[in-house]
């Protein structure tokens, strides 16, 4: 581009000079030799300039040389050190690049102020389904992708779909993200929708009470194997195991409104709340009747996340609703006792449908990453993200360098390295683990995994991924709602959340269905007060629009 702009600059001069000299009655000298020499030697740096200035396939082997991107991931848990002389994943993509990684972190407050004072680095990653990656890209404050992609990096790895998805008004693309789900990387991959939205049951309980894990699909019988757990009186490693768990904080009562049919779309296509669904009301009348009936305690009122997830290593209780809540910790519990598992239990089938239907898990993506219009090397940036959405890149941000082997388009996991995660993981982070996650297309590991390699988990990996029993819906129409920061629906929102989850405590705990419902009935209220149907009307306009750019006419699949 510097080229071409100086060749622009100077054919302007010289014509210039032509019509000075036309005008001129000055006798013009002939150039000598010298100067002829002089004008060969620039002309031969330029064309080495231009030669030197075309793509190398692929892009990021055009410039290998020495040079540092600057990466703000707003997500202040995150402790990610590029270390290329440790860590060989590390050091295979500054080999391959030339490009170390200097990266930073801290939450929105941090982000906004680096916004505010324009301090952002190269690359930015944000929650996809944020404000702020919105705003970013209304505001100039980022570079399109697709003019980077077309000038630059021609190879980027990112499914058509999303480019659509995460086009702006106007007809940019600025945003990578990872995670994402379309129709057509699922498809190319033999990849599939995912949800959280599971339950989960102790097997060697379920083998201790003789309970049968088809009648769990049911109300009635999930709750009679945690009563019979409760009559048991069942006791693990000298604590009494509870026979059920969740997380109120982690929208346990939306998740089981969701098993039971609950639809963020009514009869006529538009949004309305979950909570105004009958589902909702069928999903604490349920949770009371477990409290009621002592077999979930207030410990699922107070806990966070990280809590459970040390209940369920230890194994303290029998059965759970979402898959985070055992999935990074029941691999502890299987390694002190090989009969405590905790397995996939299926869904549970409301009193209103035929069949379960539940949304996947942020098919639009759960990051979104972008590129700083400031960014002094435009080109090494794309270029390095389309180095990492590569698979190979993608396979060693999942399983480490040196952790797998491809055989047949199937995934074969290194045994000792499986091991050494299990048993050291601090060493295997150290030295193999990627902790760059922030571009995967996740499809490419589901197609490719071999589930049934995996002599734990195998079995049960496959029936909780591929349930004949349970549809799994595209989400995008309903996750991209949110209203926008310091917006008066903005304010809505916060107030009815903080609202929502106090007066859930006080209707699940309540002293017979009557009263939950009478209760559920007053929070509703409250909640319309607050400014519901306001939120609901701005949602709906962002929800119809959603469903236009897909080209649906319903997005839930019972009113499809």
């Amino acid at each position: 581009m510097k080229t071409r702009k100086w060749q622009s600059l100077l054919l302007v001069s010289l014509m210039a000079v032509g019509s000075l000299a036309g005008c001129s009655t000055t006798k013009v000298e002939e150039p000598k030799q010298t100067d002829t020499v002089k004008k060969e030697e620039t002309s031969k740096v330029e064309d080495k300039k231009e030669e030197e200035a075309k793509l190398a396939s692929p892009s990021w082997k055009t410039d290998t040389s020495d040079y540092t991107i600057k990466w703000f991931v707003a997500y202040d848990w995150y402790g990610k050190k590029f270390n290329p002389e440790v860590n060989l994943t590390d050091k295979w993509i500054y080999e391959q690049t030339g490009t170390k990684i200097e990266f930073q972190t801290g939450d929105i407050d941090k982000l906004n102020v680096l916004i505010k004072t324009g301090q952002l680095p190269d690359i930015i990653t944000v929650e996809a389904n944020s404000t702020q990656r919105k705003m970013l890209e209304q505001n100039g404050t980022v570079l399109p992708l697709n003019q980077l992609v077309e000038e630059y990096a021609p190879e980027l790895l990112v499914p058509e779909s999303q480019k659509e998805w995460y086009t702006a008004e106007d007809g940019n693309w600025y945003s990578i993200c990872n995670f994402y789900y379309g129709e057509d990387n699922v498809s190319e991959n033999n990849g599939f929708f995912e949800t959280h939205n599971q339950n989960f049951v102790r097997d060697d309980i379920m083998k201790q009470i003789g309970a049968n894990y088809e009648d769990l699909r049911t109300k009635e019988g999930f709750l009679d194997a945690l009563r019979k757990v409760k009559e048991a009186n069942i006791t693990y490693n000298g604590n009494k195991v509870v026979p059920y768990m969740g997380l109120m904080t982690d929208f346990l009562a939306e998740q089981l409104a969701e098993q039971f049919g609950s639809s963020q779309e009514d009869k006529e296509g538009n949004f309305q709340s979950i909570y105004r669904t009958p589902e909702f009301l069928e999903s604490v009348l349920f949770l009371n009747q477990m409290y009621r009936e002592g077999l979930m305690t207030d410990e699922s009122f107070t806990m966070s996340a990280d809590q459970i997830k040390q209940k369920a290593a230890s194994g303290q209780f029998f059965a759970t609703t979402r898959w985070t809540n055992v999935s990074s910790t029941r691999d502890s519990l299987y390694a002190q006792d090989p009969a405590a598992k905790y397995l996939y239990a299926g869904l549970m089938k409301g009193d209103n449908h035929d069949y379960v239907a539940v949304p996947a898990k942020s098919n639009a993506g759960w990051t979104a990453t972008l590129i700083n219009a400031n960014t002094k090397r435009p080109d090494r940036a794309i270029q390095l993200l389309s180095f990492l959405t590569q698979k190979e890149a993608l396979y060693n941000a999942n399983y480490g360098m040196g952790g797998y082997t491809i055989e047949n388009g199937k995934i074969i996991l290194n045994p000792e390295m499986v091991k050494l995660q299990a048993e050291n993981p601090t060493e295997y982070n150290a030295k193999y683990g990627d902790g760059i996650g922030w571009l995967t297309d996740y499809t490419f590991i589901q197609g490719g995994f071999d589930f049934d390699d995996d002599k734990v988990w195998g079995e049960d990996i496959n029936a909780r991924t591929r349930d004949p029993q349970v549809l799994i819906y595209d989400d995008k129409c309903f996750t991209d709602v949110a209203p926008a920061a310091g917006s008066e629906e903005g304010a809505i929102f916060a107030r009815i959340n903080e609202y929502k989850t106090q007066a859930l405590g006080r209707v699940i705990t309540a002293s017979s269905a009557e009263q939950c419902e009478a209760l559920y009935k007053e929070a509703l209220a409250e909640m319309d007060k607050l400014g519901l149907k306001q939120l609901e009307e701005y949602q709906n306009t962002l929800f119809q629009a959603n469903k236009v750019k897909l080209g649906l006419e319903f997005a839930h699949p019972f009113n499809q």
